[in-house]
C-alpha cells in the first residue's frame, strides 16, 4: 500500500486557502463597507452568496482530507476558482479597473501579490486533481 501523506495535508491547506476570501466578505458585511470589482459593487446578497460558495469549498477540502472519493472534484473546483481569481488580478494589470476592499483602493501591488500566491496554488490544485484521479482508493494509506 502506497503512503501519500502529503495529500491530506494539501487538502487541509486548500481548505485554509479559502478562509481569507470567506472572512473578507464576512468582515465586509459586519462593517457595512464596500467591495467593488470594476463595475460590480457587491451587495449584501452577493457577499452572502460568495460566503456560501467559499463555505462549500472549505467543507469539500476538509472532507477530502479523509474521503478519497471527492478529492478529484474538490481539487478541480479549488484549482479552477483560484485560477479565476488570479485571472481577475492579471486582467487588472493589463487593463486597470477599480478594485476597492473595505472602502479602500486595492493597489496594483496587492494584485501582483495575489497573483503570486493564487495562480501557482490554482495550478497545484489542478495537478493534485489529475494525480488524485489516477490513484485507486486502495493506493491510499488510511489514517
Amino acid at each position: 500500500m502506497k503512503k501519500e501523506i502529503w495529500i491530506p495535508i494539501f487538502f487541509a491547506l486548500a481548505a485554509c486557502s479559502w478562509m481569507p476570501h470567506w472572512s473578507c466578505h464576512y468582515y465586509r458585511l459586519e462593517t457595512e463597507s464596500s467591495f467593488v470589482v470594476g463595475n460590480w459593487n457587491y451587495g449584501v446578497l452577493t457577499s452572502i452568496a460568495a460566503m456560501f460558495v467559499y463555505s462549500i469549498l472549505i467543507l469539500l477540502n476538509l472532507v477530502s482530507v479523509s474521503l478519497h472519493r471527492i478529492r478529484f472534484i474538490s481539487a478541480l473546483l479549488s484549482g479552477i476558482l483560484h485560477l479565476t481569481l488570479a485571472f481577475v488580478h492579471i486582467s487588472r494589470l493589463l487593463n486597470p479597473f477599480r478594485f476597492e476592499v473595505f472602502g479602500y483602493d486595492w493597489s496594483i501591488g496587492s494584485s501582483v501579490r495575489e497573483i503570486i500566491f493564487v495562480f501557482p496554488f490554482g495550478i497545484a490544485c489542478i495537478a493534485v486533481a489529475i494525480y488524485a484521479s489516477r490513484l485507486k482508493t486502495t493506493d491510499f494509506h488510511h489514517t
